[in-house]
């Protein structure tokens, strides 16, 4: 142990037990790369042994009697050398995804192709969010039994209608999307309610950003604004963890570093298209305003994380309470309004089926423990999700659980196990945050708690 705690001083500047915890939290969620479609209750077990080690890093603190400071005042020269290494690792990542996207005018991963496709929609004087919108084949291609059952099946099948979408996709043609979605002048209630499921379902900031670059004609752009938000992202998170690290800044630079090397961020928000980049992006300036106490600017980037994506943006909003005032809350309300208003007065059935109703009209698949326990078992685990997350905040809230991200990484994972799917792309949402537990643990104890405690 003693060789280990020199090894991990002379390369991170932090003692074995640190580096210890954040290696263990990066290869323990790491198994999910091994167990993916069919492997649902692998990954629900993996999420819950997460859940298990946040406990223990909250109920075991260090004794005292060792409660000498972990990391160093300075980053260590090899250090610097690896986040350097890892730094041109992740920007050589970035420019090979979005050169190729470039060169071949495909994107990777349906999120961004929604994207790209709603925001074409947009420039066509179209409602992407409306009824009898198709924006989401992905959703098309699963709900061929909802849609006969409604009474909007197409007449095209087999080959017809695998061509037909591929030149749906290439063109956007009305009179192709009518034939694929036929709307009747009159829809009975449920084929109404199923004509309005196939819209873009994430939120109008990430469909407004795409806009701006859909008149350059190269979907390639997606990439490349999915790369910027992630290392903005990075950015962001060396802020926080420098602000919960205090002089220790060794421990935050071995944070960062597992953060750029975090698989389930680059590979997704990087090498592919997941649009969870920019909820996290405008939830930890959140974070980072929250810490910094200003709570008008925490409201407008919850405002703004919600307006990418509701979930995990929604995820924040408890932190607008930490002010004890209403004035967040009411800026959180006045400036969701001005994003989702335009698409309000529009659509408001189809905005609020495709943006915040979908997970429920999703299937489980085979990602989520879901897939294979019965309904009642699915509805008793979001039940007892929400009263944990409603115990997790209420007891940060009043100020009996002081740690602001012990309370964030376990957030995460009680969602995630609530949901009836399970993307790797999600799993940043309980990551990120378990990375800056571990470092608000070893920062010095009560200086960190009282960093973050609410205001």
């Amino acid at each position: 142990m003693h060789v280990l705690n020199r090894l991990s001083w002379r390369l991170l500047g932090c003692d074995a037990a640190f580096a210890g915890w954040l290696l263990a939290a990066q290869l323990w969620l790491g198994l999910l790369w091994f167990f993916q479609q069919g492997f649902g209750v692998a990954r629900g077990v993996i999420l819950c042994g997460l859940l298990i080690g946040l406990v223990a890093l909250r109920l075991f603190p260090r004794r005292r009697s060792v409660e000498a400071p972990v990391g160093a005042t300075s980053l260590t020269f090899a250090l610097r050398v690896l986040l350097a290494m890892v730094l041109v690792l992740d920007a050589s990542l970035m420019i090979v995804s979005t050169t190729t996207s470039f060169r071949s005018g495909k994107i990777p991963m349906d999120e961004g192709q929604t994207s790209w496709r709603g925001a074409q929609l947009l420039w066509q004087g179209e409602n992407p969010y409306g009824a009898g919108a198709l924006v989401d084949l992905g959703a098309y291609g699963s709900r061929v039994p909802q849609r006969v059952a409604a009474g909007v099946a197409s007449s095209l099948n087999g080959p017809s209608l695998t061509q037909a979408l591929a030149r749906y996709r290439a063109t956007l043609d009305a009179n192709l999307r009518a034939r694929l979605l036929p709307v009747s002048p009159e829809p009975t209630q449920s084929a109404a309610q199923e004509l309005r499921v196939y819209g873009y379902k994430y939120g109008p900031v990430i469909l407004l950003l795409t806009a701006l670059v859909t008149p350059f004609g190269a979907p390639g752009a997606v990439m490349l604004l999915n790369g910027l938000a992630c290392f903005a992202l990075f950015a962001v998170n060396w802020r926080i963890l420098r602000r919960i690290a205090g002089p220790q800044i060794a421990l935050a630079g071995a944070a960062v570093m597992a953060l750029l090397l975090d698989r389930h961020i680059t590979r997704n928000y990087i090498d592919r298209s997941a649009t969870d980049v920019w909820a996290l992006l405008f939830g930890s300036l959140a974070v980072l305003a929250c810490m910094s106490r200003r709570p008008l600017a925490a409201a407008a980037a919850v405002a703004l994380a919600v307006g990418c994506k509701s979930m995990p943006g929604l995820m924040f909003l408890p932190l607008l309470f930490r002010f004890r005032s209403p004035a967040p809350v009411l800026t959180f309300a006045g400036l969701s309004a001005l994003l989702f208003l335009p698409w309000l007065l529009r659509d408001p059935l189809g905005l609020v089926d495709n943006v915040f109703l979908w997970p429920f009209f999703m299937a489980p698949d085979s990602t989520s423990w879901e897939y294979f326990a019965p309904a009642w078992a699915t509805l008793v685990a979001r039940v007892v999700a929400l009263c944990a997350l409603a115990a997790l905040w209420l007891r940060h809230l009043s100020g009996s659980e002081p740690r602001l991200f012990w309370t964030l990484a376990m957030s995460g994972p009680v969602v995630l196990l609530a949901s009836g799917v399970l993307r790797n792309g999600y799993i940043p949402w309980a990551s990120l945050w378990t990375v800056a537990a571990i470092v608000e643990a070893f920062a010095g104890g009560l200086r960190a708690e009282a960093a973050s405690r609410p205001q």
